[in-house]
């Protein structure tokens, strides 16, 4: 398939095209691709339904964030060091589309390493970097599991840590550390729920009624008659009632984890999201308590 042959609502950009496309080939594969082991559930619900839902802006995404990957990606674009750069968990091609972007010709060719434990966002990633031209490499692994030491010359990664607890946490950043090489940096965002009552993030029932009535009322004036076979409403629903997160529940922590780490951090700080309005939700992206974070690895002593 080809963006040419998607039909597409008149107006909608190259990209809004490309995203169509890769929304229905990710729906066709995440039945097959979505496999994990015994003991994992599969993610199809998630992976099968993101793009679709992304394209009616209701996921909060890199994109969203596109500002704070900018400037340190600007600081990267004439670094000659600059030349392997992992990213740790990936929905889709948002986060490699947003690096790629920020390239020019004339820079150091760069070679993209996408890390996931569910093949199909791996294949979306390969799908995009054959169309542009990338040289992408995929690590089907969870991040935790080993990794090249000071393989690497940067790592970015969005709204990642909620996927893991407490002590898998501070593992991650230690992970981090340890594929870096001294001088490489961790660029990120991650929401923090201060003082978070509960063990799991979810949406509650008021958040996924509203989420769920929102899809409805937009879908058929922003999806175009190529999704007109995709249950985007069921898609919905079955986001809003499984989806789950752990809660970081203090920026004094999360920075405490960089820092234990041997971190040196550039930036910490808070942000608020702009985001679709009249409806809220774990996995929307205009709440509040953002951090934008840049950390250097610095050298051992």
């Amino acid at each position: 398939m080809s963006t040419a042959s998607v039909p597409a609502r008149a107006g909608m950009s190259a990209a809004d095209v490309e995203l169509l496309e890769s929304a229905l080939l990710a729906h066709g594969w995440a039945p097959g691709l979505c496999q994990h082991d015994a003991r994992t559930e599969s993610c199809a619900w998630y992976h099968g339904a993101w793009q679709t839902l992304r394209m009616l802006g209701l996921m909060s995404t890199s994109g969203v964030n596109a500002a704070h990957y900018a400037a340190e990606l600007a600081r990267s674009r004439h670094d000659p060091s600059f030349r392997r750069v992992l990213v740790t968990g990936s929905a889709d091609y948002a986060m490699l589309k947003l690096i790629a972007d920020s390239r020019d010709p004339s820079d150091a060719p760069l070679t993209y390493v996408v890390l996931d434990r569910c093949a199909t966002p791996l294949r979306i990633c390969e799908w995009y970097a054959q169309r542009h031209g990338l040289h992408l490499e995929t690590l089907h692994q969870d991040v935790l599991d080993p990794l090249p030491e000071a393989a690497f010359d940067a790592v970015y990664t969005h709204a990642f840590m909620g996927n893991f607890d407490a002590d898998d946490r501070q593992r991650l950043v230690r992970q981090w550390a340890r594929v870096l090489r001294p001088g490489g940096r961790v660029v990120t965002v991650q929401r923090v729920r201060d003082d978070y009552p509960g063990d799991i993030v979810s949406f509650s029932d008021a958040e996924a009624e509203a989420f769920v009535a929102r899809v409805a009322e937009l879908a058929p004036a922003l999806l175009p008659p190529a999704a007109a076979g995709l249950d985007v409403v069921a898609m919905a629903r079955e986001h809003a009632r499984r989806f789950r997160a752990l809660p970081v529940r203090s920026a004094d922590r999360l920075r405490g984890l960089f820092e234990d780490a041997r971190f040196r951090l550039d930036r910490f700080e808070r942000s608020a999201p702009d985001g679709p309005a009249g409806v809220t939700g774990p996995s929307v992206p205009n709440t509040a308590g953002h951090y934008l974070i840049t950390a250097e690895r610095l050298a051992a002593e």
